[in-house]
Order: structure tokens, then C-alpha cells, then sequence
């Protein structure tokens, strides 16, 4: 009859990189035991994406200056203005960005003032946004 933490006790060993080996096989011989492999994973999640927008308002067909950090080295990056590609550039090794200026596109120049809008950023599956407010 086996004790309940006998099983306990073989997996500790088993974990520790011991050799022990269980009976049962024919005749009672010594029945080894699997290897057992642990993974750890001691790696931080990547850093957020960020993205800055200068000015944080103005008008249809204005000029918009976009910086950010955070994407992948090298990356090819795409600015949109609520969901419509207004531009791209490739980030620098460190996953960043300065300066790149976009147009608002004109066709949002119906849109009553004060309408808030996103500016967005994508580099694959990194992705971030900032607020811009249409003005007159």
C-alpha cells in the first residue's frame, strides 16, 4: 500500500533532478521515472508603446508633428487620423520616432469644432493612439 505523500515526495525528487525509481514492473523490477522539464520565464513584458501628438488641436489640412517610443527597432510604423493612413516611417534602433509630421486630412474639415479625433500608430501588433481636437 502506498502512503499519499509517497507521489509528493517523487515528484520533489524528480524537480531536485533526483533518479528515484518506482517498483511495479515485472517481477518488481525498478520502474524509472520520466524526466520532467520546468520552463521559467524571467522576461518582463515589452514596454508599453507611446505616442505624442504637437499640436493637440487644429484644423483640416494642418500639419501635425508625431513622436513616440516603444515599437519595434527598425519597424516600418503607420500613422493614421481616426482609422485613415496620413503616413509612415521606419523607427530608429531603439524604437523610436521624433518629428514626423502628418496632414489632418481635409475631408474631416465639416466636422463641427471641438470634435476630438485619435491619432494612431501601428507597428505590427504594437500599437498606440493620442488625442487631437479639430478646430475652425
Amino acid at each position: 500500500m502506498r502512503r499519499p505523500g509517497a507521489l509528493v515526495l517523487l515528484v520533489a525528487l524528480a524537480l531536485a533532478g533526483c533518479s528515484p525509481a518506482l517498483t511495479g514492473g515485472a517481477g518488481g523490477d525498478p520502474v524509472p521515472l520520466p524526466a520532467v522539464a520546468v520552463y521559467s520565464s524571467t522576461s518582463a513584458a515589452p514596454p508599453a508603446a507611446r505616442l505624442a501628438a504637437q499640436p493637440l488641436a487644429g484644423h483640416a489640412g494642418g500639419d501635425v508633428r508625431i513622436s513616440g517610443a516603444g515599437y519595434p527597432a527598425h519597424g516600418r510604423v503607420l500613422f493614421t487620423f481616426h482609422g485613415r493612413l496620413v503616413g509612415e516611417t521606419t523607427a530608429d534602433a531603439a524604437g523610436g520616432f521624433a518629428g514626423i509630421t502628418v496632414r489632418v486630412p481635409d475631408s474631416f474639415g465639416d466636422s463641427a469644432p471641438g470634435t476630438q479625433f485619435t491619432i494612431g500608430a501601428t507597428s505590427g501588433p504594437v500599437y498606440a493612439e493620442t488625442p487631437f481636437v479639430l478646430t475652425r
